[in-house]
């Protein structure tokens, strides 16, 4: 998860497809002890036609779920921020990136990354 937030970035992914995409193998290979962490999320076959008709932002929202809390954000120049809330007692994912589903997928991982240390420490937070 680490070093697909540190491709998010550096602008290592050409297209917020191979973004999305990248993230849905994490996802779909995710260890069993944080199901419950990255489900209900949009399955391979509604992300494919999403990103079919370029519809990324929506694919990333699709793939983060309903359960979480998010926001999407792009300036006049550009720029977006996203931000991701997993669970309460955990603080958010807060992520910049040119592209805005690039912005909100970096969240997503930077709030698993903060959820999933958060669970070695022996908690057991719900979404």
């Amino acid at each position: 998860m680490l070093t697909f937030v540190d491709e998010c970035s550096i602008d290592g992914f050409e297209t917020a497809s191979a973004a999305i995409l990248g993230m849905a193998e994490i996802l779909e290979e995710a260890p069993e002890h944080i199901a419950p962490l990255i489900t209900p999320r949009a399955d391979p076959a509604r992300i494919a036609t999403l990103l079919e008709v370029d519809a990324h932002v929506t694919a990333a929202i699709e793939l983060i779920g309903p359960l979480c809390g998010l926001l999407i954000s792009r300036s006049a120049i550009g720029s977006s921020s996203g931000l991701v809330k997993i669970v309460e007692e955990v603080e958010e994912g807060n992520f910049f990136a040119a592209d805005p589903a690039i912005a909100l997928l970096g969240a997503y991982g930077t709030a698993l990354v903060a959820v999933i240390a958060h669970m070695k420490d022996g908690a057991a937070p719900e979404p």
